[in-house]
């Protein structure tokens, strides 16, 4: 069971954090929901980080958002959930619709394909060092990294659906840790 944050977790200091997480997470949230979380605010380890993440990640939806309805459900009850999820999403949406708007009328520019496959390749970037400092924070056991990998290569090499692989994978995971842990 994970410990108390190191410092009490408000409603306001929730939305703010939330809200920085949003404000900031342009290209990949994840880097920065690691980075307010874990070495701003304290209010998690990155090994409790990548467990959560880990959750979040077979639940439907974006993973940062269900990670800030985990996080304010269980620091501010559903008030919390409410507040974290407000503030994460409230500057994301309020960009997306003035982006959108400006994007329908450049949208047919070479530069603006441009600059979209430009910004894509960075959120690849981003995410795949994320990954890297999860692995090193978690430090899971062979048989977690070899999952991972196969997980990885599955879906990102040979692109089996996502569904399916984790229909496997996630039974697999839980088979093999309850039997390490007998």
């Amino acid at each position: 069971m994970p410990g108390p944050p190191a410092a009490p977790v408000t409603q306001a200091s929730l939305f703010r954090a939330f809200l920085t997480i949003g404000l900031l997470g342009f290209g990949g949230v994840m880097p920065w929901a690691r980075r307010v979380l874990v070495d701003e605010r304290q209010w998690l380890t990155d090994r409790e980080f990548a467990e959560l993440l880990g959750i979040c990640q077979v639940l439907p939806g974006p993973n940062v958002v269900n990670l800030s309805v985990i996080l304010g459900a269980r620091w501010q009850g559903p008030l919390g959930a409410l507040l974290a999820l407000t503030g994460i999403l409230f500057v994301p949406v309020i960009a997306v619709l003035l982006l959108a708007t400006f994007y329908a009328s450049v949208a047919h520019a070479p530069q603006a394909r441009n600059a979209i496959a430009g910004a894509s390749a960075a959120a690849a970037g981003l995410i795949l060092g994320t990954a890297i400092r999860l692995v090193r924070g978690a430090r899971p056991p062979p048989r977690g990294l070899a999952l991972g990998v196969a997980v990885f290569v599955a879906v990102g090499v040979l692109q089996a659906p996502l569904l399916w692989v984790l229909a496997v994978a996630v039974p697999l995971g839980i088979a093999l840790e309850w039997r390490a842990a007998r």
